[in-house]
Parts: C-alpha cells; sequence; structure tokens
C-alpha cells in the first residue's frame, strides 16, 4: 500500500466526547418539542426514542425530536 503522507490530525482540533454529545443534542439540551393542544409548545430534555411518549405522560400532547440551537 503506497503512503501519501498528506492526512496530517491536528490534535488540538479533535472534538472530546462531552463535545460530540452536546453537539449531538444531549446532556442539558431540550430537543423534544411538545405540541399541547389549548397550550402551545413546551419543551422537555427526552430521547429521540422516548420524546412523544414523556410528552404525552407530561401534559397530554404529542411530541417531535428537535434540537433548538
Amino acid at each position: 500500500m503506497k503512503r501519501l503522507n498528506k492526512l496530517q490530525i491536528n490534535s488540538e482540533k479533535l472534538m472530546n466526547h462531552e463535545e460530540l454529545v452536546t453537539l449531538r443534542g444531549g446532556y442539558g439540551s431540550e430537543c423534544c418539542e411538545c405540541h399541547i393542544v389549548g397550550d402551545g409548545i413546551r419543551y422537555i430534555q427526552s430521547t429521540p426514542s422516548s420524546c412523544n411518549s414523556d410528552c404525552h405522560t407530561q401534559w397530554g400532547g404529542w411530541g417531535v425530536w428537535q434540537c433548538i440551537i
């Protein structure tokens, strides 16, 4: 295999685990948008798979996973 030696990784510009999780929408982000009939929209912390059920349990509405940045 031929080596080109053109790719260099600058370790100062690598993202750590905490930054990646935050970018993805974890740790303190409010990415679950709950639509409550007659009451508007509220945001809660949830996961993509449980957003809809969390909104239904909390306020009786339905939820959409959408990160607000």
